[in-house]
């Protein structure tokens, strides 16, 4: 949770309902002489935001159409840099990258009066979804409406295509419009068109096949701008209001080409592919859309090798946190090689984050570490980790027995309205019952730390164990046990963090499922947890290892219900910009916002839940077991399944299930293992392993 004014809201509310309670209700603002504003650069200034020009825009024009700013999603080259990422909103609009311009779909009747747009159209009449025309590059964002489809899809970097096909009735025509505004637009001082292409701002050339019926070019302020059909080639003006309408040829698909001259950032990043790799063939085709959806969200949103907590012009940084939860999704999807790259920064990194130096970070990253090293498989891996290993089980063990608080260094940007704050690098206070007393989110959850710290030791003796380092890997099993120890004398059941994290992922309430399970039964609507929906997702997980899958699918439809970009499965954080840069401020796009999507901490969360519902290695004992198909609901029993190259820190594991036969392949040790609840206790079950 981010904020520190936060309340749960009424468990019954829906998504839509939060919704209209908590959007703006104006639709402009008052520039008043002199009144102080922030620039672009979100410093102050005296001149109005682009933001603000907008709203103005919006209330002086309230008769044209606009953008529809309540869900985008970001369309990019996994660790292309945040000014360099696309969004797209719901309908179909597009901006290529932050503060260029906006295209969008304009639908006219028979007589030429403009019907809707592609921000106009309800929700109900858009059918959104991901496909891979390359199964190893990104995905296209596929729109469907009663309209036209419409799939937009990034070819190369600063190459942007749309491949766009009419629908509707014959008589309609369908214009394209280039406007500033849009998903993430900005100012068009300078438009023009050549005949054969359109150039925006002498940066980008847009060209259209087959060539356009009629081009229109002009300002947008003009009264009669959205119909003119002037015969005007290019216009040029500072106050940033060109457009250009483009009326396609009638009948024929279209194909728009956007290509950016600026050269392209630096991107180390390296990735096979931008979904899920584990294989699966499953009777629900939801499941694994939205499997896929997730890993595609996180990847698509990564700077370089550093994981922002939700969509990056909102939080251009790396957040420890939110973070882990991204790695440990990718991770369980089989992008090893992209888990292992991220795990790196947070190997060299001990505190990093917008809030300083956070209590729970050296726990948090021993467990990723370990979390993408026990799957990787890789020695070299694990010997290059090791001396960050050392220091950060050191930093825990510290942390555990100070008498006096501990203030360490950060290292990345603060959030803009925490940068006064004096106590930025206070990681924790003086240790009580043998409690880590951590600050997070500028609380003292101590459950949540101890119990993170207590999950990152053993973490770290595992990889001790692995590298040939007993006196270690005991030492820091025992600390660990007394950690879980006082823990369980008094855990803290009205902190929401407690519920999020006793048994998935830390397992340190594990000795006392029973009681924890009574106290996370009155907290069962993952609408209690309402705007932090990243707690909700956390909290289903803990039913998936309580062995209630009917609790989980109860949840992960409520997930799906509750979509703020539907069909492409995303979720939001807080009411309005959560802990904002600013950045927005400066973009001719995203001007009201009711909150941040998507969220990486929820995709990560339920991308993690979906792989586990296949299989997870169940730590709650004095041994590892592996539980097949603990999620599986009843209603898929009597259909056939197959699930590969599922990583687990047991090794890879291939299973399939046909007539009452389940068969598992386990490439490591031979584990202990079980069936999820919904086989029933008539299945077989056949085991091989190798090596």
């Amino acid at each position: 949770m981010r904020s520190t004014k936060a309340k749960l809201i009424n468990p019954e509310i829906t998504r839509r309902q939060f919704l209209a309670r908590t959007i703006l209700a104006g639709t402009g603002v008052a520039l008043l002489p002199g009144r102080s504003n922030l620039s672009s650069a979100g410093e102050p200034g005296s001149l109005p935001t682009q933001r603000e020009i907008v709203r103005h825009a919006m209330a002086q024009r309230p008769a044209d159409p606009w953008p529809r700013g309540l869900a985008h999603v970001v369309l990019a080259f996994p660790g292309s840099q945040q000014p360099e990422k696309g969004y797209h909103e719901p309908g179909g609009s597009f901006s290529p990258v932050v503060g260029s311009f906006g295209v969008s779909i304009w639908v006219r009747g028979s007589a030429g009066r403009l019907k809707t747009t592609s921000d106009a159209l309800p929700m109900s009449q858009i059918q959104q979804r991901f496909s891979w025309p390359n199964p190893k590059g990104v995905p296209a964002i596929v729109t469907t409406t009663p309209h036209y489809q419409a799939s937009w899809s990034c070819a190369a970097h600063g190459t942007t295509t749309l491949e766009l096909q009419h629908r509707g009735d014959a008589s309609e025509r369908i214009e394209l419009a280039v406007r500033s505004v849009g998903p993430a637009g900005g100012p068009i001082e300078k438009i023009a068109w050549t005949g054969k292409h359109l150039s925006v701002n002498d940066r980008w050339t847009l060209t259209i096949e087959p060539t356009p019926a009629a081009v229109f070019v002009g300002h947008e302020v003009d009264p009669d701008w959205k119909d003119q059909r002037s015969q005007t080639r290019e216009w040029k003006g500072e106050d940033g209001w060109g457009y250009a309408r483009m009326e396609l040829v009638s009948g024929r698909a279209t194909r728009l080409v956007l290509r950016d001259s600026a050269p392209a950032r630096l991107n180390p990043l390296r990735y096979p592919a931008v979904r899920a790799r584990i294989e699966m063939d499953l009777p629900e085709q939801r499941f694994t859309d939205c499997l896929h959806a997730q890993v595609a969200h996180l990847m698509m949103g990564l700077l370089d090798r550093r994981t922002p907590p939700g969509e990056p012009t909102n939080y251009p940084l790396a957040w420890q946190r939110d973070g882990v939860a991204v790695v440990a999704g990718l991770a369980r999807a089989g992008q090893l090689e992209v888990a292992k790259e991220l795990a790196c920064y947070f190997a060299e990194n001990d505190f990093f984050g917008g809030f300083g130096s956070e209590g729970d970070a050296p726990g948090q990253g021993l467990r990723v570490m370990e979390d993408v090293a026990v799957r990787v498989g890789d020695a070299e891996f694990d010997r290059w980790l090791w001396p960050h290993v050392q220091r950060k089980a050191g930093l825990v063990l510290k942390m555990a027995s100070t008498d006096k608080p501990i203030r360490l260094p950060y290292v990345g940007p603060i959030v803009p309205a925490h940068r006064e704050r004096n106590d930025l690098d206070l990681v924790c206070e003086p240790a009580r019952d043998g409690l880590i007393i951590g600050r997070m989110d500028f609380g003292r959850p101590a459950s949540y730390i101890t119990g993170v710290s207590c999950h990152g030791l053993r973490g770290a003796a595992s990889l001790a164990r692995r590298l040939k380092h007993p006196q270690e890997a005991e030492s820091w099993l025992a600390a660990a046990d007394r950690l879980q120890r006082a823990w369980l004398k008094a855990p803290q059941w009205a902190e929401e963090r407690t519920y999020m994290s006793g048994l998935w992922p830390t397992w340190v309430a594990a000795p006392e499922k029973a009681v924890y399970r009574e106290h996370l039964e009155k907290r069962s609507d993952p609408g209690q947890y309402l705007p932090w929906t990243y707690f909700s997702a956390a909290m289903t997980h803990q039913w998936l290892v309580l062995d209630e899958p009917e609790r989980v699918w109860e949840n992960l439809q409520w997930f799906w219900d509750e979509q703020t970009s539907p069909g492409l499965y995303t979720w939001w954080e807080g009411t309005g910009e959560e802990n904002t840069f600013h950045f927005w401020e400066g973009i001719r796009g995203w001007v009201k916002p009711p909150y941040v999507t998507p969220h990486y901490w929820t995709a990560g969360e339920i991308l993690a839940l979906q792989i586990e519902m296949l299989a997870y290695v169940d730590e709650s004992g004095t041994e590892p077991v592996l539980v097949i198909g603990g999620g599986v609901p009843k209603s898929w029993v009597g259909k056939p399944m197959r699930v590969r190259a599922l990583p687990t820190s047991l090794g890879l594991v291939d299973w399939s299930w046909k007539d009452e036969v389940m068969q598992v392949s386990v490439r490591g040790q031979p584990p202990k293992l079980r069936m999820g609840k919904a086989f029933g206790p008539a299945a077989q079950v056949r085991v091989t392993t190798s090596h």
